[in-house]
């Protein structure tokens, strides 16, 4: 239990005030006798008091803050910024930039913290192949188009996620987590002893199967928990907590340059993920949602959402895939980076990105969901196209830009996974949108490596390409509605009541 105290000096107005029940981070109830208990808040257990020395129109207040935060694996990080909005009190209801729009009580927040440690894995198994092919390409002798079909090939993992939906949809959503975070981490080492490409291929087949329901199913999870108003907040946190996964292939991507066989000692970085997995099945609830869904609906009604929703993610994989796949290739090839190189530059590029992400969540819970989808396709990936045809100093500044621009699309567009479709179907629809966009995805890859070939640089391919997302966003613009503020109920009746009834 931590403990906090605060003495202040009021007048009549500022005792009145700090004696009413607080509706910033913390929801409160008036228990009377100067005593305050939590309605909603990320707290275990949170008890406010005070103490009151009075003189004419002056009172010596001393406001004491008992309380203990409910956000297992990261709550040291919430310490200091907890503890500066218990002191900074807003008396206009609103909560610090660094929280969600809406309030967040316990369960939630368990919940979508533990969501975000998951994360961290998905992100970890989601980067590795795309950081480590090309120096994995030089060990078994493979060129730029090989690299591409490979990257194409994996991607079928995707596919096959959409089965293990089917049972997240039928079973629950906790019992896939762990298991997909079990054969995740065990692809992962398997990989890392490959003999040859194409067994190399195969464990990477079960990574991206194992990831794509890890991706899927954590973002259904998180939307199906989070508050209305908070829903694209959260998948940029969940955006950010995947980014840090990723972080750590790049952090270790300088000893893949040691020798030519050393890439393989990053494919065993997640053994030391396995306490995630013990932890999860000891914190995780089952989905609210999925424990009251109303049962009998079938996805075959929902074809013209899943269209939509699926030709747009098309799109995007058409430009965004090529880019994960073959920026390293990039920057080696046509710029002679080292491995330290590319490590050095996708941090200091890509982890001030973030403020984009997170930025852009907020925006989209607070203003709506296009624009950030027109600005992030038009001007990021507009930068994105940029960067892929210059050269020199100019590469670091149009790369931050990009990102922080582009990483918009994550939140702004993740949202219609949960909101297009009701609780029954919901994560086998969220999946088989991943899919059709992992198959636009694998187009890009391999035209991006045959033009690649074919004109000797990735640029003007990146210019092709670009022409995608950029129709998904008129795409957005003219037949996507705004979910903001919503709840998935009024977006979804089928789950107040039966079809038909």
């Amino acid at each position: 239990m931590t403990h906090l105290e605060i003495t202040h000096q009021f007048d009549d107005d500022g005792l009145r005030r700090v004696r009413l029940p607080r509706t910033d981070l913390v929801q409160e109830k008036n228990l009377g006798n100067n005593q305050f208990s939590l309605i909603d808040g990320p707290f275990k257990a949170y008890k406010r008091t005070l103490t009151i020395t009075s003189e004419p129109n002056k009172h010596l207040v001393t406001e004491r803050f008992d309380y203990e935060l409910s956000i297992p694996w990261f709550g040291f990080l919430f310490r200091w910024p907890v503890r500066h909005a218990l002191r900074n009190r807003r008396d206009d209801g609103s909560a610090p930039f660094w929280a969600p729009p809406d309030h967040l009580g316990q369960r939630a927040t368990t919940i979508f913290s533990t969501l975000c440690a998951i994360a961290l894995l998905s992100g970890f198994l989601s980067n590795a192949p795309a950081e480590t092919h090309t120096y994995a390409a030089d060990e078994f002798r493979v060129n730029q188009l090989s690299q591409g079909f490979l990257g194409a090939l994996i991607r079928v993992g995707t596919l096959l996620a959409i089965g293990f939906a089917v049972l997240a949809d039928r079973h629950g959503r906790r019992r896939i987590l762990a298991w997909a975070m079990a054969f995740g981490i065990a692809s992962s080492c398997a990989a890392a002893l490959a003999p040859s490409i194409e067994i190399f291929a195969v464990c990477l087949v079960v990574v991206r199967t194992c990831n794509a329901t890890l991706g899927a199913i954590i973002v259904v999870f998180a939307l199906e928990e989070l508050p209305a108003g908070s829903r694209a907040w959260g998948l940029s946190v969940l955006g950010l907590s995947a980014a840090l996964g990723a972080g750590f292939v790049v952090w270790a991507q300088p000893v893949a340059g040691i020798a030519e066989w050393t890439w393989r000692l990053i494919f065993l970085i997640p053994v030391f993920m396995i306490p995630l997995i013990v932890g999860t099945i000891r914190r995780l609830p089952e989905s609210r949602r999925f424990i009251n869904h109303v049962t009998g609906l079938k996805l075959s009604n929902y074809w013209r959402p899943l269209a939509l929703l699926g030709g747009t993610y098309f799109l995007l994989g058409l430009f965004l895939s090529p880019i994960d796949w073959f920026r390293n290739e990039y920057l080696r090839d046509e710029h002679s980076f080292s491995a330290l190189d590319v490590s050095l530059f996708v941090v200091t590029t890509a982890t001030p990105g973030g403020i984009g992400l997170y930025v852009a969540g907020r925006v989209a819970d607070l203003r709506g969901r296009r624009i950030v989808v027109g600005v992030a396709t038009v001007l990021g990936l507009g930068f994105t196209t940029i960067f892929f045809n210059s050269s020199g100093v100019l590469l670091w500044p149009l790369a931050l830009a990009a990102i922080m621009l582009a990483s918009g699309l994550l939140p702004a567009i993740g949202v219609y996974r949960a909101e297009m479709f009701p609780t029954a179907v919901r994560a086998r629809a969220a999946t088989i949108v991943g899919a059709i966009g992992v198959v636009g995805g694998s187009i890009g890859i391999v035209a991006a490596g045959w033009m690649r070939l074919r004109w000797g640089s990735f640029g003007p391919a990146m210019t092709v390409l670009w022409v995608g997302p950029l129709i998904a966003a008129l795409i957005v613009w003219k037949r996507f509605y705004e979910g903001t503020r919503q709840e998935l109920e009024t977006l979804n009746p089928e789950d107040i009541e039966p079809l038909g009834c």
